[in-house]
């Protein structure tokens, strides 16, 4: 399980995406690039070097994540807020899939109330970036204890089940990033220190989301 940490919440407004706490709950069950595609990269005919090849695999594609904040493929992830925003609350790591959306939130007595998105709860809304959820036309969000952590928000992301979905650019990204740590096994080289081909760094920037946090 992946935990990421994240600077304390903002005021309650408009929208908030400063989270206490993020946490990977359920990891993807296949890599957007596989162990073939990876050795064909590298030039790799034997079997001698597939178990490396393919843990390069996985971080490859948890580096990339992380640069660019955003979920290759399906995950379950879980967000922890002190209060509710105003209005919408925004989900990181993109793109949210279309489906359900779990609200647990701490009462004032300190029980915990569990809603799913829906026609009598609130709204979800995938199509955007990042995804987000809000409350229902004229409503508003139930009142919380306010206390640390009293709202836990869970949710899936991820291009798909597969790497079918995934854009090109960043699954040719994560082949540069292997074949570089594969050639490369250690960070300096005869006294040099080994560099990330700049092709990389090229389709790093043109494969993100931008500043939404």
């Amino acid at each position: 399980m992946t935990a990421i940490f994240y600077s304390e919440p903002k005021s309650p407004g408009a929208s908030i995406t400063g989270y206490r706490s993020l946490v990977k709950t359920v990891q993807p069950s296949v890599e957007p690039i596989t162990l073939a595609e990876a050795k064909a990269h590298c030039r790799v005919d034997s079997t001698a070097d597939d178990a490396y090849i393919t843990t390069l695999i996985t971080v490859a594609r948890e580096y990339i994540e992380e640069r660019l904040d955003m979920t290759l493929i399906t995950s379950t992830w879980q967000a922890k807020y002190d209060c509710f925003p105003l209005w919408e609350l925004l989900l990181p790591r993109p793109p949210m899939q279309n489906t359900s959306v779990t609200v647990a939130y701490r009462q004032t007595d300190g029980s915990v109330t569990t809603i799913v998105s829906g026609a009598t709860t609130f709204q979800s809304d995938s199509n955007a970036t990042p995804g987000r959820i809000y409350p229902l036309w004229s409503q508003a969000w139930p009142v919380p204890r306010g206390d640390e952590n009293s709202v836990t928000v869970t949710w899936t992301a991820g291009y798909g089940a597969s790497g079918a979905s995934v854009p090109a650019v960043v699954k040719h990204a994560m082949l540069l990033i292997i074949g570089h740590w594969f050639a490369a096994r250690e960070p300096v080289t005869s006294g040099n220190a080994v560099v990330v081909p700049l092709t990389f760094e090229t389709l790093i920037a043109a494969s993100g989301w931008g500043g939404y946090r």
